[in-house]
């Protein structure tokens, strides 16, 4: 289930609440017992809902149907904040469950219920809500809601603000934003300090916060001091879920230091307590990291399976980070097996979930991969343009780690090119940023690496030196792998000496330290395969005692039927004999009617059998005609496909490149505004600064009409008030200096479901238009949008100099400028309509000139 934390939960609206708690079953087994004595109507539905919460954890059906019936009666004496209530009640037993997409109905549900002074139920509805969608990592809504619900809360009750804050944290971490994530985390510690009877299990979610975020940081005191925290809570508490956690949190710890046995006998034991608590996305992560320990360990079959395993989890429940994951470890593995084709696609499909989600850190493995796939296939300049972009986004995010790996990949290309003096520095900048970190895991990898890169040039000494800190590394983290790896550099550099005894003795420690591994290795999963036996056994005999529990039922009841049938026979026998004389006469005058009908049904269905054989060739024919064109159209399909690929992506890519140079000439302006004191000169930077300005916006514009033709439509709700503001705070310059005013009318009663980086592009080209061609007279623009539960109409209104009606035809023409006077580049309206029909909506304008212009958008709300 998703880890709210109880104490979110304001406990002083509910009657029964001030029952003593001594224990959970004991608050059952009051509110059981209160059930059964004299409550008024709405004292039941309290009560109801408040079993509902109480067995949520512990038995969902349970608590659904206590839900259900409190929603009934709630509804049947019409008792908003009963019923309010209820559909939250009722949402959490479906998240529980995982049926994340139900609980989001019902947490809907419940926000459209209005009570007055209700604040503190309205906030946990929407930290609820927040939840499902940070599981299916729909990571902006869930931010909106964690924010709406801070908001309610600093209003009215300010003890549910950890749990609030827990939760945009944690957030934050799945975004790479860890500083952030840790200054939530102190304030919702500030809370826990004063209010001693804040929720455990809260406390412990906020540890494992605290712990992910400082691992990710490479703080990792701080992160194994939380740990530990929360590991001693979780066994004192009897608290599964973060026992798993605990449990996974050490496993990557050994996993980290090589130490493979240790990672899946943790696993495993992870693996285990999942029979005891099942919340299948924390199980799809359990599957996920033992995938990957086989994965490292070149076991790509069994790896493989796990992998899919949680693919298949992750799929079902729309979990999409932990799909992203599966499709970029299974990329590896293909990668790994020389499929490189696989692989690309597998990559591919992780990094457009990625992409859709916000996961720049995914997004940065994904390229790392891909670069990888490339450097195999010996495309070498692909491979560094790939890891390049990987290295970018990592150095953005802070992501140390990343960008020593990224760093290292590239000089891994550069030894593939034989340009070894680069392979060399790129080690050595990887070295240097390693050796400020506290990953020594890593850092003797990179030792390894230069060591091997200085054995080819024959730089033997320094080779040994980095050889030996390797060694001393390897011991120190314990790692059999880097001890095994270190061994064999050590026999290449005896023999390259010509020191042949020693060589043999290192390739023997080599041969031993590898065995060691993979026995180690294969009695865990021998012990993991008979405990899946064990499971699949119990499993099959449960199902094997259910069927024949079910036939020997059926065969009661086919015996009862037998014995009412000869009842029957019995009572019917006489009465049929008297009829029999009666019926032989009927039945025998029937029957020679029969055959005459017969024949002739007979002669019938020849005829019709001729005809349908006809038919039958006919439609053989044609269906062979249709295969054909078929076949045709998809072959050249397929090629206006890849055409239209390479074109998009050569755009796509030449815009990048183009405002790499651009950008510097605006950082170069900006410098000079500073240090250049000559008049003359500020006057000409201040041109160039303009027209790189003016070249940078067109290309933006021109990224943005590949993105709009490269969108996948991941139908998301859509909040248009957000979206405009966030607008005109990028247009806010533009705006005061041109003295326009500015109206806006957003009715958002119902959700917009759409795909919100398309109603952006739209809205903001259609913004810009308007400020551009705003009057010199009192300039305005009116912002109108309404929703409805089939479109959402958007009006965008200026008092500019409208259009002439000889240009109308044309203004959504690429390039189009309907006044030669106008500073824009004639792509805005064009990418506008671009998105709008990708959106298979419509767009539309009234114009006067002189006057002004208004566009009208109308997209579908896609709440199917």
């Amino acid at each position: 289930m998703i880890t709210v934390g109880k104490g979110i939960i304001s406990v002083s609206f509910w009657l029964i609440l001030v029952l003593p708690v001594a224990s959970q079953p004991d608050v059952k087994d009051s509110l059981e017992a209160l059930l059964k004595s004299k409550l008024t109507e709405r004292e039941r539905v309290g009560v109801l809902n408040q079993l509902a919460y109480q067995y949520y954890d512990f038995n969902d059906s349970l608590a659904l149907n206590y839900a259900h019936e409190s929603l009934r009666l709630g509804q049947s004496i019409n008792y908003p904040k009963g019923i309010k209530y209820a559909y939250t009640m009722i949402g959490l037993s479906y998240s529980a469950k995982s049926e994340f997409k139900e609980a989001i109905g019902y947490y809907r549900l419940s926000d459209q219920v209005s009570v007055v002074n209700n604040e503190a139920d309205v906030s946990y509805n929407l930290v609820l809500w927040g939840n499902c969608y940070r599981e299916m990592a729909r990571y902006d809504s869930a931010l909106l809601l964690y924010r709406k619900a801070r908001s309610q809360s600093l209003n009215s009750d300010i003890r549910s603000l950890p749990g609030i804050y827990k939760n945009i944290a944690s957030v934050y971490v799945l975004l790479w934003k860890n500083r952030e994530a840790i200054a939530l985390l102190d304030s919702a510690n500030v809370f826990v300090e004063k209010d001693k009877a804040i929720d455990r299990y809260l406390q412990m979610d906020i540890w494992n916060i605290y712990n992910q975020a400082y691992k990710n940081i490479l703080q990792y005191d701080l992160s194994n001091d939380y740990a530990e925290k929360m590991c001693l809570a979780a066994y004192s508490l009897d608290d599964y879920y973060h026992q798993i956690a605990c449990k996974l949190n050490q496993a990557e710890l050994a996993f980290q230091h090589s130490n493979y046995t240790s990672a899946l006998s943790l696993d495993f034991e992870a693996l285990e307590l999942t029979k005891k608590y099942a919340f299948p996305p924390q199980y799809s992560k359990v599957l996920i990291q033992i995938g990957s320990v086989y994965e490292e360990l070149s076991q790509f079959k069994v790896a493989a399976e796990y992998f899919f395993k949680a693919l298949k989890i992750s799929d079902r429940l729309g979990l999409q980070a932990e799909t992203a994951l599966c499709y970029a470890e299974l990329a590896w593995i293909k990668k790994d097996q020389s499929d490189y084709t696989v692989a690309l696609e597998y990559a591919n499909k992780s990094l457009m979930i990625r992409e859709a989600i916000g996961d720049k850190k995914g997004v940065a493995n994904c390229h790392n991969v891909i670069g990888l796939v490339y450097l195999l296939k010996k495309d070498y300049a692909r491979s560094i343009q790939e890891h390049e972009v990987a290295l970018r986004i990592r150095e953005q995010l802070g992501y140390i780690l990343g960008i020593s790996a990224s760093i290292f990949n590239i000089s891994l290309v550069y030894e593939a090119l034989n340009q070894i003096d680069k392979a060399l520095d790129y080690q050595r900048r990887c070295i240097s940023l390693e050796e400020k970190t506290e990953n020594k895991q890593s850092l003797a990898i990179s030792y390894n690496g230069i060591a091997r890169l200085l054995l080819k040039v024959g730089r033997l000494g320094e080779a040994l030196e980095f050889s030996n800190k390797a060694l001393k590394l390897s011991h120190e983290t314990g790692s059999i792998l880097l001890q095994r790896n270190n061994a064999s550099l050590f026999a290449t550099y005896y023999q390259t000496i010509g020191n042949f005894k020693k060589a043999f003795e290192y390739q023997k420690l080599y041969q031993r330290l590898n065995d060691s591994v993979y026995s180690d290795v294969s009695a865990l999963k021998l012990a993991e395969v008979e405990a899946i036996y064990d499971v699949e056994k119990k499993e099959r005999d449960i199902e094997l005692l259910k069927q024949k529990q079910a036939a020997q039922g059926n065969q009661m009841q086919l015996q009862q039927a037998e014995l009412s049938r000869k009842n029957w026979i019995l009572y019917s026998s006489t009465g049929g004999f008297l009829l029999l004389v009666v019926a032989g006469f009927i039945g025998y005058q029937y029957y020679r009617e029969k055959i005459k009908a017969n024949k002739m049904l007979h002669e019938q269905k020849e005829e019709i059998q001729a005809q349908s054989e006809e038919l039958i060739e006919a439609s053989q024919a044609i269906a062979n005609i249709n295969k054909e064109l078929e076949n045709k159209i998809e072959a050249r399909t397929t090629e206006l496909k890849q055409a239209y690929k390479e074109l998009d992506t050569f755009f796509y890519r030449s815009s990048h490149d183009f405002r790499r140079p651009i950008t510097t000439f605006l950082g170069l302006a900006g410098v000079a505004k500073i240090t250049v004191k000559d008049p003359i000169s500020l006057e000409l930077f201040e041109k160039v600064s303009e027209t790189a300005g003016s070249l940078d916006k067109m290309l933006q514009k021109l990224q943005s009409i590949s993105d709009v033709g490269a969108q996948q439509m991941i139908y998301k709700e859509v909040f248009l008030k957000e979206i405009i503001e966030e607008i005109m705070e990028g247009f806010r310059t533009l705006i005061l200096s041109k003295r326009i005013s500015i109206q806006t009318d957003i009715q958002e009663q119902i959700p917009l479901i759409s795909y919100p980086a398309l109603i952006k592009i739209i809205v903001e080209n259609l913004i810009e238009n308007a400020i551009h061609f705003a009057g010199a007279q009192n300039p305005h623009v009116f912002l109108r949008a309404k929703v409805n539960r089939n479109m959402a109409v958007i009006e965008v209104e200026d008092n500019g100099q409208g259009i002439r009606e000889e240009y109308t035809p044309r203004i959504f023409e690429m390039y189009f400028r309907a006044n030669e006077h106008s500073k824009g580049n004639g792509l805005g309206l064009y990418i506008a309509k671009k998105a709008v029909e990708k959106l298979n909506g419509v767009i539309h304008f009234k114009t006067k000139f002189v006057e002004g212009t208004t566009f009208t958008v109308e997209v579908p709300n896609r709440q199917e």
